[in-house]
């Protein structure tokens, strides 16, 4: 596509990556049939369809399952995610991983979780500076198996 600016020609190419995409396409295919659950295979799905068409809502969409997916035995995340080296924020770093659960060390830190709000009680400044409802956070100690990105995460 060429687009003209202040009498200037830009053209923009895509698909630079299309092969790599490809190959993660194919994996992400293989992956969702060892998903444990439909939220896993949904997940899968939208990055897919994400990776596909270079659809950004579809990339959120996998994000949303990904939120809903609570207590995997192994987690994984993947795209274009970080944008720390960006000055403006916009563009994310290619990044993915794959983690089994500390099933142990999730089981110390669920005490924690579960003591939280009387925790709270304990802190420094008035109740009202607090949610009304306190949200349970779900905690995770995840041993990263493999961890790859186009920069520094």
């Amino acid at each position: 596509t060429t687009h003209t600016y202040q009498g200037k020609n830009i053209t923009i190419e895509r698909g630079d990556y299309a092969p790599i995409m490809a190959r993660v396409v194919e994996a992400l295919q293989e992956a969702a049939s060892y998903a444990a659950d439909e939220t896993q295979t949904n997940m899968l799905q939208k990055y897919i369809e994400s990776f596909q068409s270079g659809s950004h809502d579809a990339h959120k969409d996998a994000s949303r399952f990904w939120i809903q997916d609570k207590g995997p035995a192994v987690e994984s995340y993947i795209g274009f995610i970080e944008s720390y080296r960006d000055p403006s924020g916009v563009r994310g770093e290619w990044e993915g991983f794959v983690a089994c659960v500390n099933k142990e060390v999730s089981r110390k830190f669920q005490i924690l979780v579960d003591k939280a709000e009387t925790f709270l009680e304990k802190m420094p400044w008035p109740k009202e500076l607090e949610k009304d409802t306190f949200l349970r956070p779900d905690f995770t100690s995840l041993e990263v198996l493999s961890f790859g990105s186009s920069g520094v995460p």
